[in-house]
């Protein structure tokens, strides 16, 4: 593609990005922008034996692998992703030969012949409005490249917005709140002049019919009441030619690029885990990938053999309901499985511990197992909290968060480590965000999603350990079985954050050093300017503090979900780590 080409909207396709034009770059806190600078990365080598996963850490590992997948694809290629950025830039020494963004190497392979499907997820034009341009900006940009390719007819496209809406009743109580954000929303759109305003419009297709010109002023209609979706599509995977399937909790866009160093700014880490993998997955993964849009509609669920998911689907009648309809939760019943069969040790890296179910589940398993020990490694702050200011949905979900850390850390004891990764440095002004810190050392923000148990059982999806994930949104990942699966992934990723001598004994006996306050020396010495090894800092739940808080309407999967017994009414907070002043 020729830099500054015109995309048919009136505006160059890269140009675009992060100008005035757009605020699309903005949907998810201050990504990473693309640094055209970097160095390209060395073409990874694909495993040998498709039976055994690969275990990819970071987009460092994850995107040249994902690249040269995509390379290497002769017939057809299948994707479903939460986010995807077709200007994200390329790592790979053989993608770069071919361009800078993946823009320029999906025109490329479409003008090869490849067939590529790719489903993005569409989101709530209301609640999540700068996710739901970010998404038309993503479908209008790979619109522009099958259109460049010069074979449009092999590139199918779909904005998938989750079918399960809000019943009437909830809708009507949220009615001012619902209607103060798109007044909210049609001011700052209004205020701009008439080419920014018509483009940010085009980028927001879920606004039509809720947005209106009166007295030459764009202002929100008050009738009808709007829908509301909650649910959305959260997988993350891709199949190759029937030969690899690429599965985890990594989306594709430039803020979730970083290094095995993460030796960036606070705000712009991402750690995350990816797998590659071939075998019967991948035909499990074209099964779930035919089926899951029609589950979702209603339809009955079909066996997906290791592809495990959670799928759920409008509530019919939803009149007094907020919740969608669960029709699989096959990742919540295997976490529970895993729980209760470890051992040994169970390695947990999550973005959120927030179901109260799986906790309890885990203090059940720490007191039946009594030589059980855990590694729970989280974010210290949710990434809307740690980056940004906290809204009243991420201070509930610290709330919700910090009650069944402070139950898990209770039944385990010292047998749990439950730390929060940082760099090796102290903070500075670079490190921006009111919670971009813990130990005085810049955070590491977690967003991956792996449960191993004694280096034989383990799962890898797209899902958090969290309401939403475990009920309500479209999630996918796989359940490895065997020792030979298992320990390549336990190993790197143990050894990414304990060093190259990483084991489960190690892990076991520092968790109990530290409760005696002596792992300091050993395991999890923090990354931070007074420590030399390790990368996790200790997360405190023993003390109140001020970030986490109820909420008396929410329910808890809204920020997380609904649970058994409703909405907790205490008045409490909590703080899961030590904040610096």
């Amino acid at each position: 593609m020729t830099r500054g080409r015109q995309d048919g909207m009136g505006f160059p396709l890269r140009e675009r990005r992060g100008t005035s034009k757009t605020d699309t770059d903005y949907a998810e806190n201050d990504p990473a922008h693309a640094r055209w600078g970097r160095e390209a990365l060395p073409d990874p080598v694909l495993p040998d034996d498709p039976e055994v996963p690969m275990p990819l850490i970071t987009a460092e590992q994850a995107y040249p692998v994902f690249e040269r997948c995509f390379l290497e694809a002769t017939k057809r290629v299948r994707m479903s992703f939460r986010v995807f950025d077709p200007f994200t830039q390329l790592h790979s020494e053989s993608a770069r030969k071919i361009g800078e963004i993946w823009f320029d190497l999906i025109a490329h392979k479409l003008r090869e012949g490849l067939e590529v499907e790719i489903a993005i997820t569409d989101f709530d034009p209301i609640a999540v409005n700068a996710m739901h341009a970010m998404t038309w900006d993503a479908m209008r940009g790979l619109i522009a490249a099958g259109e460049a390719s010069g074979h449009p007819e092999r590139l199918k496209l779909r904005a998938a917005m989750h079918p399960a809406r809000v019943g009437a009743v909830p809708r009507a109580l949220l009615w001012y709140q619902t209607w103060s954000r798109l007044r909210d929303t049609a001011r700052q759109i209004g205020a701009l002049p008439e080419e920014e305003r018509e483009e940010m419009l085009r980028l927001r297709p879920g606004l039509e019919g809720h947005l209106a010109y009166r007295g030459g002023q764009l202002v929100a209609k008050r009738w009808p009441i709007p829908e509301l979706y909650l649910a959305t599509h959260h997988q993350k995977l891709a199949i190759f030619d029937d030969r690899w399937l690429y599965i985890g909790g990594l989306d594709l866009d430039d803020r979730r690029y970083d290094t095995l160093r993460h030796d960036r700014p606070a705000q712009e880490t991402w750690h995350d885990v990816q797998l590659l993998m071939g075998g019967s997955a991948v035909a499990d993964a074209h099964r779930h990938l035919d089926s899951y849009l029609a589950v979702n509609s209603g339809g009955t669920p079909e066996p997906t053999g290791r592809v495990i998911r959670t799928l759920s689907a409008h509530r019919s009648p939803a009149v007094l309901r907020m919740s969608p309809e669960r029709k699989v939760s096959e990742i919540f019943d295997a976490q529970r499985n895993v729980f209760s069969g470890a051992r040994d040790l169970l390695y947990i890296e999550t973005q959120f511990m927030r179901d109260r179910d799986l906790a309890r589940e885990l203090a059940r398993a720490a007191h039946a197992q009594p030589d059980l020990g855990l590694v729970l490694v989280l974010p210290a702050a949710p990434e809307d909290a740690a980056f940004s200011a906290a809204g009243v949905d991420a201070r509930y979900g610290d709330y919700l968060q910090a009650r069944c850390v402070r139950k898990i850390a209770r039944a385990f004891g010292d047998r749990a480590l439950i730390v929060s990764p940082a760099a090796p440095r102290r903070a500075t002004k670079e490190d921006r965000g009111p919670r971009a810190r813990i130990w005085r050392a810049p955070i590491i923000y977690v967003h991956a999603k792996v449960t191993i148990a004694d280096g034989r059982d383990a799962i890898v999806s797209s899902a958090n350990l969290n309401g939403r994930s475990m009920h309500w949104d479209t999630e996918a990942g796989v359940r490895l079985s065997s020792g030979v699966e298992v320990m390549p992934l336990m190993e790197a990723c143990m050894s990414h954050w304990m060093g190259p001598d990483a084991s489960r004994a190690r892990a076991k006996a520092a968790a109990r050093w530290w409760h005696a306050g002596a792992a300091w020396s050993m395991l999890i010495a923090p990354k931070c300017p007074s420590c030399a090894r390790g990368s996790c800092c200790p997360i405190r739940c023993d003390r109140p503090g001020d970030w986490g808080a109820t909420c008396r309407v929410c329910p808890r999967r809204w920020s997380d979900t609904p649970q058994r017994g409703g909405t907790s009414h205490r008045r409490v907070r909590f703080s899961l780590t030590r904040h610096d002043p």
